[in-house]
């Protein structure tokens, strides 16, 4: 498989933000994430064991939390999106009222 990259960045409110977030966490949940992509939908199959970086900033005008995760594809997940659209959520390629940067 080649490489694929997809990167999104958007003001957004609160709530949109949490909508978005409990998505992900019900993918990740389930052990797969599916991104929907104007070409194709970009699949994610975490596995158990994930590799979490947390950074925090905090200056008197502006707070920042980075959030990054990695893992190795879970093999054992199905690749194509007909067997897991069913039970995974499916997340837009971008955040509300974004325009996608692809690479």
């Amino acid at each position: 498989m080649g490489k694929d990259k997809l990167k999104s960045k958007n003001i957004m409110t609160r709530d949109d933000l949490v909508a978005y977030l409990e998505t992900v966490l019900s993918g990740l949940r389930q052990g797969t994430l599916i991104l929907d992509n104007e070409d194709r939908p970009l699949i994610l199959r975490p596995s158990d064991s994930i590799e979490a970086e947390l950074e925090i900033k905090q200056k008197s005008d502006k707070e920042k939390l980075e959030l990054k995760l990695s893992w190795v594809p879970n093999k054992m997940q199905p690749l194509t999106p007909i067997a897991t659209q069913l039970e995974a959520p499916v997340l837009p390629s971008t955040l509300p009222g974004d325009e996608a940067k692809k690479k």
